[in-house]
């Protein structure tokens, strides 16, 4: 036997939106099910009426006229929608896991027992469709938190605020990476003490041994968020605020987020931030003061090379801070008095340094010489400025492994920079201009509010830190008793972060007058 198929209901679905379309194919589709397992066998011919009685009932008045102006209604939903989509789909870039728009392709039963499609079929009121990501069980209204008169007017999908979303964000710089469930925790190995002792010896002779310490750290996952109570009269009557608030409450996270991340003490449940990470000094410290000092019985032996010309001094212990171009000071040498002026190092390994065109001669006191290690940056720059600064900053943080790659500086910091001239008013192009980044001694400047007016912060924002997403940041709606009693809903906005900062001395945070003073030649 024939089996009845949309084709034979000569449905006209010209002009009308997808969406509606769709939505009367799936009707006809159901009623067309419904008939041939009537003819199958499948159901009685009573059951087959009381089920077609059923649809009738259910579509009872919805003529042709109800029908224009639910698809009028629902093409200005369907821009709505797409607005909302384009700031959804902007969330989920940042890893915002929810669905919030309507697909227009429920079931049918779904659609026919809605709530609101039985008011509109009862004429209660001329608008239709849902958000089901707004799951309240559907958003309805904002009386107790609305001040004004202007719900019953003309709607313009315009939100005014003196208040600006900032433009970057810590986890926009920093290395951003996606947490397991399974490990609430990260752990990671720090080597903290090297003994790198390679020489050169004969075909048969014993190599030196050289040795590490190694210790583990360990960072946990840390909540944040917050919440935001909403009428639902508003939601309804001003469907664009909506794109708003989404925009607006995981900035309030990313916030909080942000001062965590820079400048976080560690207590309770803040995290531990950069600048209060211990190892990180600002560059002016690490100049002024000595990287590594040695005390009576630290120099085990002083001996000629290369003809005398050269002289090693060999240290007690390995002092792997101690890099290539640190200048070196010694105190109590008795007959090589040139030791007691300061000499750029040349390491040989962490044991020992080589001092060129220091001519060796006898000591008679090694084990009372004492030394001090300084930065070469100190006081050598006539007349700085702020390029300069910058750029030695630049010089003094990359070694190891670590390199900086970013500046962080506040945008008043970066106009005062670009407006420098010369003596006679040019402008010194201390800051450059590529592909529409700004840059400063051949790296990019991150600018932003979060660092105050004349500070910086510079270092290795790929792998000095990162910023793991244990829970991406997620929008949920929610009521209670509380709020329905008030009309209201609540949007809550929380994510879980784990924040390790791996190698604090990647960083430096500081005060460029003060990084200024010390550089300049007196």
């Amino acid at each position: 036997m024939k089996k009845f198929t949309v084709a034979d209901f000569g449905l006209k679905t010209e002009g009308m939106p997808q969406e509606q379309a769709k939505f009367l194919n799936n009707m006809t589709e159901k009623m067309c099910d419904v008939v041939n397992k009537a003819m199958e066998g499948v159901i009685s011919p009573e059951d087959l009426e009381k089920k077609l009685k059923s649809l009738n009932d259910k579509l009872n008045g919805y003529d042709d006229e109800k029908f224009k102006q639910l698809s009028k209604d629902n093409e200005e939903l369907i821009k709505t929608v797409k607005g909302l989509g384009e700031t959804i789909e902007k969330l989920k870039s940042k890893g915002i896991g929810m669905e919030v728009i309507n697909k227009f392709d429920e079931k049918l039963n779904e659609m026919l027992d809605s709530d609101k499609f039985k008011d509109f079929a009862e004429n209660h009121t001329r608008k239709t469709g849902t958000f089901e990501g707004f799951s309240l069980k559907d958003i309805v209204s904002m009386t107790d938190n609305y001040s004004g008169d202007l719900l019953i007017t003309q709607q313009q999908n315009r939100v005014v605020s003196k208040i600006a979303n900032k433009r970057v964000h810590m986890r926009d710089v920093l290395t951003t990476l996606q947490g397991d469930p399974k490990y609430p925790s990260l752990s990671y190995a720090e080597v903290y003490d090297f003994d790198r002792n390679a020489r050169y010896v004969t075909e048969n002779g014993m190599l030196p041994e050289s040795s590490i310490k190694i210790r583990e750290h360990q960072a946990t996952t840390k909540r944040l968020g917050t919440y935001l109570r909403i009428s639902k009269r508003m939601l309804q009557s001003r469907v664009y605020i909506r794109s708003f608030i989404l925009k607006m409450l995981p900035e309030a996270v990313y916030m909080a987020e942000d001062w965590n991340i820079l400048f976080g003490d560690g207590n309770g449940e803040n995290l531990l931030g950069i600048v209060n990470q211990k190892g990180v000094d600002s560059i002016e410290k690490i100049i002024n003061e000595s990287i590594v000092t040695g005390q009576a019985g630290s120099v085990k032996s002083v001996s000629g090379y290369n003809s005398n010309k050269d002289t090693i001094i060999e240290f007690t212990n390995p002092q792997d801070l101690i890099l290539d171009g640190m200048n070196i000071t010694f105190a109590g040498a008795t007959e090589m008095t040139d030791l007691t002026t300061p000499h750029p190092v040349i390491k040989m390994d962490d044991r020992r340094i080589l001092l060129k065109d220091v001519a060796y001669k006898t000591e008679n006191s090694v084990s009372s010489l004492t030394f001090t290690v300084n930065e070469s940056a100190f006081k050598s720059i006539e007349e700085p400025n702020s390029r300069d600064v910058v750029k030695t900053a630049f010089a003094v943080m990359t070694y190891a492994q670590y390199s900086p790659n970013a500046i962080i500086l506040n945008p008043m910091t970066v106009n005062a920079m670009e407006s420098e001239k010369d003596t006679t008013g040019r402008d010194l192009g201390i800051v450059e201009m590529r592909g529409g980044v700004k840059y400063i001694a051949g790296r990019p400047i991150i600018e932003s509010n979060l660092i105050l007016p004349g500070k910086y912060l510079l270092g290795d924002f790929n792998m000095g830190s990162s910023l793991v997403d244990y829970t991406s940041l997620t929008l949920e709606w929610a009521d209670d008793v509380e709020s329905k009693v008030k009309n209201e809903v609540v949007l809550i906005a929380q994510e879980e972060v784990i924040f390790p900062v791996y190698m604090p001395w990647a960083f430096a945070y500081g005060d460029l007058a003060a990084l200024k003073e010390a550089i300049t030649k007196a």
